[in-house]
């Protein structure tokens, strides 16, 4: 075992699966990630399995933990060293929702909305249980949940932070088998301007946690306040906001660039690798340094002795192979180490 800080890679997002469904792929892309160093354990996506049942808390398969064939990725993770322990975020859920049901969301002020999220918060927490119960021990050490709707108009309607904190109260609740609910930060609808996310702001999600007064955690990811508001010192104050609060419970490090790259559009939400791996992107060692020293600083906020845990999320080309995607994880990894995260 390493004697750096843990680090949780989100694999998923450069897998093979992201563009499409080839099991042969997808096998010897798992097995290379499990080779790789440095690895706490990795970030799986929440798919959510919608369409199993809207009545109270429907058990979802093990294929809510996979875009394509859940069954074949549990047993899949059999493989993996046993050492290995997960974070779950239910982005890919939430995003899915919001494209049919706008008023979806734990910020929401619609209740058929706000409980429409609940609901599919109550499916993550039995995904946990499943996995859980699959490998043998309690493997997942927190779940990421957002605080959707999003605004219209450059303004907040239909999300609130009395909204937001009710469902944090609630969920708070549910059989969690010993991982944290974490609400991750994106980009907030602060402005007219351009959005990827559009939730709710830094200041009232942490206003919401306060309140809620429930135990969970505060995630800052570095491209997503990035994103926000266009600058990249945003992580850093971010990071003071979450800690002052003592909510700071995860940090995540991912690219952004202000141009067009192979990875995605400008300023969009594209997991780019730190540079120079991608010379466009605005992760640099030195930002990631200050990062990483700005989130040492969580561990004395309500955290006890334990440091927030560290996320990598990266992405690949579209089209890449199984060894061109495995080269820019290990090369990530790579380059954060270096630079002390």
């Amino acid at each position: 075992m390493t004697s750096s800080p843990e680090l949780f890679l989100s694999a998923y997002a450069a897998a093979p699966a992201i563009d499409s469904w080839h099991p042969a792929d997808e096998a010897a892309y798992l097995s290379a990630v499990g080779t790789l160093p440095s690895l706490t354990g990795l970030e799986l996506p929440f798919y959510g399995s919608s369409e199993r049942g809207r009545s109270g808390c429907a058990t979802p398969s093990a294929a809510a933990l996979h875009k394509y064939d859940g069954d074949w990725f549990l047993r899949a993770l059999g493989h993996l060293p046993q050492n290995l322990t997960f974070t779950i975020t239910t982005i890919p859920d939430t995003m899915e929702r919001l494209g049919r049901e706008p008023a979806f969301g734990l910020a929401s002020t619609d209740t058929d909305g706000r409980q429409a999220a609940l609901t599919a918060v109550c499916r993550a927490a039995e995904a946990v249980r499943n996995l859980n119960d699959a490998l043998g021990r309690q493997a997942v050490r927190a779940v990421h949940l957002f605080s959707p709707p999003r605004p219209s108009a450059g303004v907040l309607t239909g999300a609130s932070t009395g909204a937001l904190r009710a469902s944090l109260a609630e969920l708070a609740g549910y059989a969690w088998d010993g991982a944290r609910p974490v609400l991750e930060h994106c980009d907030a609808g602060i402005s007219n301007g351009p959005r990827i996310k559009g939730f709710l702001p830094l200041e009232a999600e942490i206003e919401a946690i306060a309140a809620a007064d429930a135990g969970v955690g505060l995630a800052v990811n570095w491209a997503r306040s990035v994103i926000e508001q266009q600058d990249v010192s945003a992580p850093i104050r971010h990071l003071k906001l979450a800690t002052d609060a003592g909510v700071l419970a995860g940090v995540v490090l991912s690219g952004c660039s202000p141009v067009d790259t192979k990875f995605g559009r400008a300023w969009d939400d594209s997991h780019l690798p730190p540079a120079p791996l991608e010379p466009c992107s605005l992760l640099t060692a030195d930002r990631i340094r200050e990062f990483a020293v700005a989130a040492g600083a969580g561990m004395t906020n309500g955290l006890g002795s334990r440091r927030p845990y560290r996320g990598l999320k990266v992405s690949a080309p579209r089209g890449a192979s199984v060894e061109q995607r495995i080269a820019i994880l290990s090369g990530s990894i790579a380059a954060v180490r270096e630079a002390g995260f």
